[in-house]
């Protein structure tokens, strides 16, 4: 049987940003994303916290992120890279080329 051209498909980047953000929130370790200027806690994200690059038909995934205290920093964005690419993949079917994850904080819980 062949495959009839029934249109296209798009996926948007924003789609992207909120499978990659939903990723990241279900790491322990994380405290919350971090866009430009200050701390949001998860689920509470500003775009530019988590942004992606779709070029061709890969994506570069970059996120900033702030680490709860006493867990291994390496460890957690460890993690990160492989839920994000793997959520992304699984969802979308488009090669993620890359995750890069900055940490730009760790946070303390106040007593």
């Amino acid at each position: 049987m062949q495959k009839q051209n029934t249109g296209s498909l798009r996926i948007s980047e924003e789609v992207v940003v909120t499978i990659a953000t939903a990723a990241i929130n279900e790491i322990k370790g994380v405290e919350g994303i971090k866009p430009n200027g200050g701390v949001i806690k998860k689920f509470f994200v500003k775009k530019e916290s988590v942004n992606v690059k779709i070029i061709g038909d890969v994506i570069e995934v970059n996120a900033k992120i702030v680490v709860k205290h006493g867990y291994n920093v390496i460890s957690v964005c460890e993690k990160i890279q492989e839920a994000v690419k793997s959520d992304i993949q699984a969802m979308t079917g488009i090669t993620v080329s890359k995750v890069n994850v900055v940490v730009s904080g760790v946070s303390f819980e106040k007593k």
